[in-house]
């Protein structure tokens, strides 16, 4: 009895602290834009080709959209602002190196993608879930 009371103080305690860092209605908008237009640049570039258009495109539809994040949801953890440092660092040497490459299925260009998805999961992990 004292164990399933002590866990649904830890619940209700979670739940308040949950609720106190929940995102509003437009940051919670504005995030969902960020991983859609995040999909849909990793979908123009990988069909397309880093140096197409199409690709350049989404690339900065991508980047306005996390402007636009930025203005509308709280500011960010330590640990969310550390990784959205690095995910800005990464995203850019992904461009750099798929372009440089010319194409997205060059290994380079691979192991780059890769690396930025792993670090956009942090940013998902330590903004997003807030």
């Amino acid at each position: 009895m004292k164990l399933r009371a002590l866990c649904a103080s830890l619940f209700a305690v979670a739940a308040c602290a949950g609720a106190a860092h929940a995102a509003t209605p437009a940051c919670a908008s504005a995030r969902l834009q960020v991983e859609i237009s995040h999909i849909q640049r990793v979908q123009a570039c990988t069909a397309q080709g880093p140096n197409s258009p199409v690709c350049r495109q989404n690339e900065q539809v991508e980047k306005l959209q996390w402007q636009m994040m930025d203005a509308v949801c709280p500011s960010p953890t330590p640990q969310c602002a550390v990784n959205r440092q690095l995910y800005d660092i990464v995203s850019q040497q992904r461009a750099i190196k798929c372009q440089q490459a010319g194409s997205s299925t060059a290994p380079v260009c691979q192991a780059a993608m890769q690396q930025e998805d792993a670090s956009f999961l942090q940013v998902k992990l330590s903004c997003f879930m807030q």
